[in-house]
C-alpha cells in the first residue's frame, strides 16, 4: 500500500512538473523581438594628408552589414581633434550595396596635427520579406539596424 501511495504521489508531480512550462525555472517562449543588425564602415579619405593648396576631402567608403541593413543609410560625419569634436554638415546616402561617397571641407585643425575623420550610419528599423500581393507595405520580419561607426585618420600638413 505505501508503495502504491508513493508511485500515485511520484506521478502526480511528474505531471504536475510536464504541465507547468513555468515550474523548476523552465520559461515558456514569449513573443521575440526584432533581430539586431550589428554593422560599421569603411572609409577612405583623399588626400589622407591635408595641404594647404587642399579645399575639400573626397571620401568614398562602404557600410558593412546585413543586405537589408545596406542601402537607403544616411552617413554623417565629424571631425575629432586637439579642437574636440566638429560636427559636418555634409551627409551621404548608400546605394544599394552599401557604398557611399561625400566631398567634405578641410579640418581647421592648424597644422602639423593629426584629426579622425568619423562616420557613422544611425540605428533604423527595417523589415525584409516580399510585400504583399496588392500591398505597398513589407509582410516580412522586423529588423533593428544598429548604428554602424567608422573612421580613418588624416594629417594635416604645414
Amino acid at each position: 500500500m505505501r508503495k502504491r501511495l508513493t508511485m500515485i504521489a511520484l506521478g502526480s508531480l511528474i505531471a504536475c512538473i510536464a504541465v507547468a512550462p513555468g515550474a523548476l525555472g523552465n520559461k515558456g517562449h514569449g513573443p521575440k523581438g526584432p533581430k539586431q543588425a550589428p554593422g560599421s564602415i569603411s572609409l577612405t579619405a583623399s588626400p589622407s594628408t591635408v595641404t594647404p593648396t587642399a579645399s575639400t576631402i573626397s571620401v568614398t567608403g562602404n557600410v558593412m552589414a546585413t543586405s537589408g541593413c545596406r542601402k537607403d543609410r544616411t552617413v554623417q560625419f565629424s571631425y575629432v581633434g586637439t579642437g574636440g569634436t566638429t560636427p559636418l554638415t555634409a551627409t551621404a546616402m548608400t546605394g544599394p550595396n552599401g557604398d557611399f561617397a561625400a566631398t567634405l571641407p578641410k579640418p581647421a585643425d592648424a597644422a602639423p596635427a593629426t584629426v579622425t575623420l568619423q562616420a557613422t550610419a544611425g540605428q533604423t528599423d527595417r523589415k525584409v520579406g516580399s510585400a504583399k500581393k496588392g500591398k505597398k507595405a513589407k509582410k516580412g520580419r522586423k529588423i533593428t539596424c544598429l548604428s554602424a561607426p567608422g573612421q580613418t585618420t588624416l594629417t594635416v600638413a604645414p
